[in-house]
This record gives structure tokens, sequence and C-alpha cells, in this order.
């Protein structure tokens, strides 16, 4: 008896293993869904952490390539910090040109300021992310000078030399460096103030309020978007709600179409012995089998489907924040839901098959 039994609850028929591929795709959508959302969530805590964890920035003003602070003024702040110049330029080499941000950094070590990068003094340094970006635009290897236009004052024939030696991660790898006095013999007024002040502690709050200082909040700015991931992740998890109504739906077609279709083989269980408590279980166990087959490749396929997003993310020119962990969570959520959902669209159809043979007519002819 055991054995027809087993090989009843466990039938894969066309109908079934559509239904299957059918509960896979929406598990697969849950845990897609939800492990790029807790990835996303991961990627902002870390740049948050990371910026948390960095320099101070000071500007003068709401914007950074708007604030102008008087470069006279650095000498009297006792603190280290770089004194940092920015702004948009276009840079031009080969058959075209680029936007680009020209930067020029000087260290104050006690009131003293260092102009040790580039060292000439019409030298420019492309960072390497611009470089890749010229060099694919000229489809060849960068020349050794170029043509640089800041202030509507165009200078040709710049050396081009290597990209920084080292670099605050916060700042991108698509900038410009040039020398400070560069930019202050281009135009004394502009060129010669200052963007922002860069701390690796905060400043004395008598010299940020007697510069006219305001702190760059970029935290704030992380803190809104990790608010706003968490008010997206809320509502995929009702996703699953909808989800499990889903395959809820599509277990009870399938099951209950099973046992009308089956209703031969139940009179011959149920002459052999079987009670209707065991032919009820039979089809409650195909209905899990089923649910549980198709979240098991759904979860497998919702992974691969998130690697996948993220790794082609880069090549479509799309920002990568994502950081991909185990999805444990995810997964959980999507059986649990699966197999509730199947128990409860499976105890119509299982009730059905143990009474089927009590009907007059229920077994074909």
């Amino acid at each position: 008896m055991a054995r027809p039994i087993l090989r009843l609850a466990t039938r894969f028929t066309r109908r079934t293993r559509a239904t299957a591929w059918a509960i896979a795709f929406a598990c697969m959508v849950l845990v897609g869904a939800l492990s790029l959302a807790d990835g996303f969530a991961n990627g902002i805590g870390t740049v948050a952490d990371r910026i948390g964890s960095g320099p101070a920035v000071y500007i003068r003003g709401p914007e950074l390539l708007k604030s102008e602070i008087d470069a006279n003024a650095l000498a009297t702040i006792p603190d280290d910090f770089v004194a940092l110049r920015a702004h948009p330029g276009e840079f031009e080499v080969g058959r075209g040109s680029l936007p680009v941000i020209v930067v020029a950094l000087v260290d104050y070590r006690a009131g003293t300021g260092t102009n040790s990068f580039p060292v000439g003094a019409r030298d420019v340094s492309l960072d390497v992310g611009l470089r890749e970006r010229l060099e694919e635009m000229n489809e060849a290897p960068l020349g050794p000078s170029g043509n640089l236009t800041v202030f509507g004052v165009r200078l040709t024939d710049l050396p081009i030399v290597p990209p920084p030696p080292t670099r605050s991660f916060l700042f991108p790898d698509t900038w410009a460096y040039v020398r400070a006095d560069l930019l202050a013999a281009m135009d004394p007024v502009h060129g010669g103030s200052v963007q922002a002040i860069l701390s690796n502690a905060s400043l004395d709050s008598s010299i940020v309020q007697r510069l006219g200082l305001t702190r760059l909040e970029t935290i704030g700015a992380i803190a809104f978007v990790r608010t706003g991931t968490a008010q997206v992740q809320a509502p995929l998890r009702l996703l699953a709600l909808v989800i499990g109504l889903v395959i809820a739906l599509l277990v009870y077609a399938a099951t209950s179409l099973e046992v009308h279709a089956r209703a031969r083989e139940i009179a011959t269980l149920r002459s052999l012995g079987a009670s209707p408590a065991t032919v009820a279980a039979v089809y409650e166990a195909q209905a899990l089998v089923l649910s549980l087959t198709g979240a098991l490749l759904g979860t497998a396929l919702g992974i691969v489907m998130a690697h996948a997003v993220v790794s082609f993310a880069p090549l479509l020119g799309l920002p990568n924040l994502v950081i991909l962990g185990p999805p444990f969570g995810a997964i959980g959520l999507t059986v649990v839901v699966a197999l509730v959902a199947a128990v409860a669209a499976g105890f119509v159809p299982s009730r059905r098959a143990a009474i089927l043979v009590r009907s007059k007519g229920a077994i074909p002819s």
C-alpha cells in the first residue's frame, strides 16, 4: 500500500510540471527583489560608515563648486587640513574633448601650505577613470600633452603626467589635477579662492563661524537614502503575501484538476483499504511537494538573477552600490510562504479526494 500511495503523491504530470515552473517564477521574483533590496541597504550602510570615519568637509555656501573661501585666511587655521580648489572645465586630447572637474590640492601644516603635486607648473594629472574615458573616446593611448579650458581660458600643450599617487576615497577617479598657482594665474579672483577644506578632525567652531563655513553633511544625504531603502524593503515584505496568494491559487487549481483526473486511482486505493484520511494525506502531500519543488527552484533562480543584475549594472553605465550577502532571510521567507500557501490551498482538494468515492458516479465508467 505504501508504494502506490507514495508514487501517487510524488507524481509529476505535464500539468503539475507547468504549475511548478509558475511557482518557481513567482519565488524567483520574490527572492531576487528581496536580495537586491537587502544588498542595496548593505551598500548604503558601507558607504555611510566609510564617510562617517573620513575627513570633515567644510564649504562656504550651499554648493561645492560655488563655494569661495579666502585663501589668505587659511594660514590662521592651526589644524592640519587640505585646501581644495575645484572648477568645471574641458580637457581636449586627440580627436575629442570631455567636460572635467579641474582640482588643485594644497596641504596645510601649522599654517603653511604646500603644493607638491603636480610638480611642473603646467602639468596636468589625469586620474585613472578620466584616462580610461579619454582613451576609449580616442580609441588610442593618450598622447604626451593636451589642452585645458577653465574660466573661459584655453591652455594648450599641457604635459600629461601620471595619476596622483594617493587619493581620498571621497574623490572620484575622473578628476584632472593641476597646481593651485596655475588656477590663480588663470583667474586671480575665482582661481585663487578655495572651494573646500578637508580636515581629519572637526574645526574649531569659532574658526568655522569667522570664515562663514558650513560642514558638508554628506551623512545626511546617506541617511536619507538609507531611510528610503528601509521604506522600500517593507513593501517588499508585503510582496510575499501576494506571492503566497498566487502560489495558493496555482496549487489549488493543479491539485483540484489532479483529483478530478485521478478519480479511478482514488477508488482503487479505497478498495485496497486506504482510509479517507490516507487519501487526503496523499493529495495534501502532493500539494506540498509541488510547492516546495517550485520554491527551491525559484530561490536558486532568484539568487542567480540578483547576481546577474549586480554583474551587468556597470556594463550599462549604472552605479553599483549593491553588496549581496547570503540571502538566508529571503530564502526562508519564500519557503515558508510557499509551504503555508500549499497547505492552505491543498486542504479543499484533498478533502474532496477523501469523500470522492462516496458520491454516486464518482468513478468514471
